[in-house]
């Protein structure tokens, strides 16, 4: 492990987060955001294209 990983495990767990091993189920607000950026590019999601997703109107 080098010194990036465990900084973030460290941060994940002060945080009480952790990493996902496997995609997002297809239905939810992060898969419609990463399809959305997969097809316009990461630097297309902005906080409207979040907010539109968690409406469920992406």
């Amino acid at each position: 492990m080098d010194d990036f990983d465990t900084g973030l495990q460290f941060a994940l767990q002060v945080t009480g987060a952790e990493l996902a091993t496997e995609p997002p189920a297809p239905d939810t607000a992060l898969a419609h955001v990463l399809a959305f950026a997969a097809e316009h590019g990461p630097e297309a999601v902005t906080e409207e294209v979040i907010e539109r997703a968690k409406a469920g109107d992406l």
